[in-house]
């Protein structure tokens, strides 16, 4: 009993290890969907304290997040290389910062979008590289996602290696 024992408790390190190292393919999208999620809540609470009717843009992009958050914590028990909602999330994300981008240099939507901040030009430029910031790192999770679903990350390497080690 104590061989199969401990058979079994090996055998539940391996799978719990290799489970975590799938599950940790999408760290670095995971924290890049907890900042946009966060720097959308503070945008959400500035526009409905202002009154401006445009809070609609942030919830719905909250909405968007949350599909994708509740998909991740799936992906620790139902490992897939393709996650699609996080995948539309972040095409949501790079055209509404591509959009946002726009009314970022019109003085008239400005105000409304951004009533903590007032109509100048360092503001403008401001609001102009967050945004910048945000269509960067929507391309940059992108293009991290395409090489997941093509098993092409440096992670998908080293998760071959260990199962070969353990084998």
């Amino acid at each position: 009993m104590k061989y199969e024992e401990r058979t079994l408790r090996e055998q539940n390190k391996k799978n719990l290890s290799m489970k975590a190292m799938y599950f940790n393919r999408y760290l670095l999208v995971r924290y890049t969907t907890a900042l946009f999620f966060f720097t959308n809540i503070y945008w959400l609470i500035s526009l409905v304290v202002s009154g401006s009717s445009l809070y609609v843009i942030p919830l719905l992009l909250l909405v968007i997040l949350l599909f994708s958050i509740a998909e991740q914590v799936r992906l620790y028990g139902n490992h897939t290389n393709d996650p699609k909602y996080t995948r539309y999330c972040y095409i949501a994300l790079l055209v509404s910062n591509i959009v946002l981008f726009i009314p970022a240099s019109l003085s008239s939507y400005f105000t409304e979008l951004y009533p903590f901040l007032s109509n100048q030009g360092k503001s403008k430029l401001l609001v102009a590289g967050v945004l910048v910031l945000g269509i960067l790192l929507s391309t940059f999770i992108l293009n991290r996602l395409n090489c997941i679903k093509r098993n092409e990350d440096k992670h998908y390497q080293r998760i071959k290696n260990y199962e070969e080690a353990m084998n």
